[in-house]
Parts: C-alpha cells; sequence; structure tokens
C-alpha cells in the first residue's frame, strides 16, 4: 500500500497557541480511492492532532505533471542569489554552489521578492522550496512532498562515508560555510531535513539504501524541544551511526552561530564530530 501525504497548508495550533506549527496533510490511497486528511503541531506539542477541519476540508486542487514541469522549469529560469554582501550572514557565492534562485515579484517582475530552493526526487529537479526575503513565509513550487532532503544529491557525491543533517535549508548552507571556514576542503555534505525536525524518520526510511555505506551520520539539529526529539529518535533508527553536535552557546541551530560571528567555532564543532562518539 502506498500512501501519498501532501502538506496542505499550516494553522495555528489551537492548544499551544503556535501560529503555523500544525501541519495539515492530504492523504491519498490510490488502489483503495480514498483520501483524508491528517495533522501534526510541529510546535510544543509535538503529536497528531487528527483531521484539523472536522470532516469540513478545503478544495485542494491538484496539480497535473505538466503543471509540475512547467513550475519547476520557471524555477530553474531564475537566475541565482547574488548579492554584494553576505546575507543572514552568509557569502552569496554559497548560496550559489547550492543551485539557490532569486525570485522576482509577480506584480513588476523586477523587486526581489523570495529565495528558491531546489528540491529533488532521487536527485532530479521536481520543486522549490521559496520563502520570502522580508518575512518566515515559505511556500513550494513544482513537488515538495515525498522528496529528498535538500542537498542529497551534491552530499552523495561528496562523501560515501560522512554526512551532516541540519533542520533547514539555511542551516545546511550555513553549517557548510562554517565547516570551510574551519575546515580544509571547499565542500562538505551537508543536507536538510525535509519538513524540520518532525520529518527525520521519515526521511531515513526514504534515503536508506543510497547512505547504505555511510559510516557516520551527524547531526546539527535545532537547540529546542524539536531538535532534541529528533536526535533520539534518529539514535533508536540508526544507534551505531548518529552522532550528535551541540552548538555554539548561545545559539539555537547553525545560521544563528553564523549570524553571531561563531562560523568558525560552529564548523570546527561540526568538524570534530568524533569527540561525541562515546
Amino acid at each position: 500500500m502506498v500512501i501519498m501525504a501532501t502538506c496542505v497548508e499550516k494553522l495555528a495550533c489551537p492548544d499551544c497557541s503556535s501560529s503555523d506549527s500544525l501541519q495539515t496533510y492530504l492523504n491519498v490511497d490510490e488502489a483503495l480511492g480514498m483520501e483524508w486528511y491528517t495533522s501534526f503541531c510541529h510546535g510544543e506539542c509535538w503529536e497528531n492532532k487528527g483531521d484539523p477541519y472536522s470532516g469540513n476540508a478545503p478544495k485542494v486542487y491538484v496539480k497535473s505533471e505538466s503543471e509540475i514541469r512547467e513550475e519547476v522549469e520557471a524555477g530553474r529560469a531564475c537566475k541565482l542569489f547574488k548579492t554584494n554582501k553576505p546575507y543572514r550572514g552568509i557569502p552569496s557565492k554559497f548560496f550559489q554552489r547550492w543551485g539557490v534562485r532569486l525570485l522576482l515579484s509577480e506584480f513588476d517582475g523586477k523587486t526581489p521578492y523570495a529565495l528558491g530552493f531546489p528540491m529533488s526526487d532521487y536527485g532530479e529537479l521536481v520543486g522549490w522550496k521559496c520563502r520570502k526575503l522580508l518575512e518566515k513565509v515559505d511556500w513550494g513550487i513544482g513537488r515538495t512532498a515525498g522528496i529528498d532532503p535538500f542537498g542529497l544529491p551534491r552530499a552523495l557525491k561528496l562523501s560515501k562515508d560522512v554526512i551532516w543533517f541540519t533542520e533547514g535549508e539555511f542551516d545546511a548552507i550555513a553549517l557548510e560555510y562554517a565547516m570551510n571556514l574551519a575546515g580544509k576542503l571547499n565542500a562538505y555534505p551537508v543536507v536538510s531535513l525535509t519538513h524540520g525536525g518532525g520529518s527525520i524518520a521519515k526521511n531515513f526510511a526514504y534515503i536508506e539504501d543510497r547512505l547504505e555505506n555511510h559510516q557516520w551520520v551527524v547531526l546539527v539539529l535545532d537547540d529546542d524541544k524539536v531538535g532534541h526529539l529528533a536526535e533520539e529518535t534518529a539514535k533508536q533508527i540508526w544507534p551505531d551511526r548518529v552522532v550528535v553536535v551541540s552548538k555554539p552557546k548561545g545559539c539555537k541551530d547553525a545560521n544563528d552561530a553564523v549570524k553571531a560571528g561563531l562560523a568558525i567555532e560552529m564548523g570546527k564543532l561540526a568538524l570534530n564530530f568524533r569527540d561525541n562518539i562515546k
């Protein structure tokens, strides 16, 4: 039985009062011809919430394959993200090497509006995860469900022995930048989980066959409840090769460390992960 789950929207959680932590999913079982909704709070609750619509679900438009391909190519046609100064503490050349695009406003076609992060499925470009430049609002174009962790194709080319995981796209790029400053290599095999710490088990299951020869899976996740739960989940799945790396004092994640001027310290912590092996 194959069930496809697509994130429909993010809602406020009525139990923990988070503004957008309740992610709702449309689940489709094509073999049985069934559709149903579920939800999960990625905030303080950290639990399944069932059908958030109580049977009164909104009408969801499902894109055709041709529409998805058109959106993928539209994103590919956008220029690489380039700035004269660092963005979120990261030099723009690091965004460029990850293939991040600059999306312009649909109103005038000129004003920088958002960044597009390329998403793949078994190495094939299938969609873009977009984030507005001026506020924390993101959405997907093309297909952004049932995909590889961000950066997986390049990571697999860089190493068959070790891979570093973060929770977000900015954290992944920031971590590689930090490791570049602290280490000797030009590039490192870093990836980001598809939908934060709560997606770690699903991500591991999806890419397990492609990591079968990797000796070490290094976690540089957020220093919060969600991140810590994800670390414990990962250790249960791969107890002999998961290693957890801490962040510099006072930093929640890798990008926080870079923005705080602690990039080299963050890079050293990640590169010296073997110091945490028990």
